[in-house]
């Protein structure tokens, strides 16, 4: 179970946003980079937002969310000498939250990367410093939870 905090509500609101969410995934790992198949919304969200079509030209800036400066993170994290299988597996973490992490295994698997839950797990959290960072926002380690036993 995650905790609850900044980082990780920044996290999950990219993956809802980006990922997928009740609709299931709309991006995924192209040749070893992490693209969105639709980034912004679907064509009805886009009606209903704009109540017709988006506006274009006329130097129209899209609004920066929450979630844009994420993904820019995950980009930016990607484009490393190191940070490309980090920034596949927060991606695959934060965009398909309902799945095991074995079957986010075997989509590494199918791209020729072979992790252990352990190396999983460690790159994950190797993102989830860079986008803190990133994001100048505090990092803090899970806290272990040790039960007392009674002797």
């Amino acid at each position: 179970m995650r905790r609850p905090t900044q980082l990780e509500d920044r996290l999950t609101e990219w993956g809802r946003e980006y990922g997928g969410g009740k609709y299931g995934i709309r991006g995924d790992i192209e040749n070893g980079i992490v693209t969105a198949a639709s980034y912004g919304d679907s064509p009805l969200a886009s009606l209903m937002k704009w109540h017709g079509r988006p506006p274009d030209g006329l130097n129209y800036e899209g609004s920066c969310t929450g979630a844009d400066e994420v993904d820019a993170a995950v980009r930016a994290l990607s484009q490393q000498p190191q940070g490309l299988l980090p920034s596949i597996i927060v991606t695959l973490e934060y965009w398909l939250p309902g799945q095991t992490v074995e079957s986010k295994q075997a989509r590494l698997r199918k791209r020729g990367d072979t992790v252990s839950r352990v190396r999983y797990y460690q790159h994950l959290r190797l993102a989830k410093v860079h986008i803190a960072g990133w994001l100048r926002i505090p990092f803090s380690e899970p806290e272990v939870e040790i039960e007392d036993d009674v002797v």
